[in-house]
């Protein structure tokens, strides 16, 4: 899954939503010549570029201007309702930027449906279940992104995390021994390596 970076490089000590790394702009496509400005996107939506206009909206973003960003990215859903990336991208908007629960639940769950396993939903779902307390389903989240991304270390780290939050640290240990070996040098060994004094703490 080729996604562009844009922002939001994630580490265990900031939010949880930071956590869940960069915003994903159109994938595989090159940067058009002139930039598509966000009033043209909502002027007209039947006649606009969809992907400059989806990269109008990561750009506002970028700047926390996400009344703009919103308004924009929904124009782009209405454009592409079968895309998982859209509402993907729209769901973490009203997530981090609204704080719109309901509407971002909806929209992981659309990509979802219309992308099967698709790890930014689940990243997004797990996420916002960890926020709000219900560590149990987070934790279904994060089992199912690992198990749809077994060679990237992102969804198990997340996994050990709320693991140790909800006290089930035998669980954890593993998980975490993994992240170590597998991922020597990788950000998330460095979160799993602080993780592993709270595990070991809690041992009888």
């Amino acid at each position: 899954m080729g996604l562009a970076v844009i922002a939001l490089v994630g580490v265990a000590t900031l939010s949880n939503a930071a956590a869940m790394g960069p915003l994903a702009g159109p994938s595989g496509v090159t940067q058009p010549e002139r930039a598509v400005t966000p009033e043209s996107c909502l002027a007209c939506e039947r006649a606009a570029d969809w992907q400059g206009c989806h990269r109008a909206a990561l750009a506002l973003a970028m700047e926390r201007e996400w009344t703009r960003a919103i308004a924009v990215e929904e124009a782009v859903h209405r454009m592409q309702p079968a895309n998982a990336e859209v509402a993907a991208v729209l769901a973490r908007m009203y997530q981090e930027g609204t704080r719109n629960t309901a509407r971002a639940f909806e929209l992981y769950h659309e990509a979802l449906g219309l992308s099967s396993g698709y790890p930014p939903a689940l990243l997004g779902l797990g996420t916002m279940m960890q926020d709000l307390g219900s560590l149990d389903v987070a934790v279904r989240y994060f089992e199912r992104g690992a198990r749809e991304k077994p060679d990237e270390p992102q969804f198990k780290v997340r996994l050990a995390e709320v693991l140790v939050k909800a006290g089930r640290d035998d669980e954890a240990r593993p998980i975490l021994r993994e992240i170590v070996e597998r991922w020597p040098d990788s950000r998330e060994a460095e979160s799993a390596k602080k993780l592993m004094p709270a595990t070991a703490l809690a041992r009888p």
